[in-house]
């Protein structure tokens, strides 16, 4: 509004992004980097938070495994779950030896799980995971024992192991 000349108005001194122009496109880099930063630390903390939420489920599922475990170990309702797979032959020969008996030690603690070699001597037991020994015994030949398993709650309650066993001849 003007009054006979006069401006009524006041005019500001220039901001400096009106007199320089690379101050307006320093300010502009400065706000890049600072987003820049921002996101890199946002991807970090969703990263750290993923991999937290991971290892919690995990925890949680294994600790869940172990106890339904030992509740089905203590009400005698447990399911094999190690798979023991191997080849029975002769340490004399080296040759296969057929039907030969691949079976929990029955002097250990129930429940046992028995199998069979092939006519080619191999063998797959499904057994519990916990240590215990295996025993393999066949006609003409020596009757041996093996440990196998292992203590399932340090890793996975279930699990595969190769057996391969040489029986001593009679």
């Amino acid at each position: 509004m003007r009054i006979r000349g006069i401006s009524l108005w006041r005019r500001s001194s220039p901001s400096p992004e009106e007199t320089d122009p690379f101050a307006r496109d320093e300010a502009a880099v400065q706000d890049a980097e600072l987003r820049e930063i921002l996101l890199r630390y946002a991807l970090r903390v969703a990263a750290a938070f993923a991999i937290l939420f991971g290892l919690v489920f995990f925890v949680f599922w294994w600790s869940g495994a172990a106890v339904r475990f030992g509740a089905a170990r203590a009400a005698d309702r447990v399911t094999p779950t190690w798979r023991v797979s191997g080849t029975v032959r002769s340490a004399a020969t080296r040759q296969p030896i057929p039907w030969a008996a691949v079976e929990d030690d029955p002097n250990g603690r129930p429940p046992f799980y028995r199998t069979d070699a092939g006519y080619s001597g191999i063998f797959e037991l499904l057994t519990l995971a916990e240590p215990h020994r295996v025993r393999v015994s066949a006609p003409g030949f020596h009757t041996m024992f093996i440990d196998m398993g292992r203590r399932w709650f340090l890793w996975m309650p279930e699990g595969r192991e190769t057996l391969d066993v040489e029986l001593q001849p009679d």
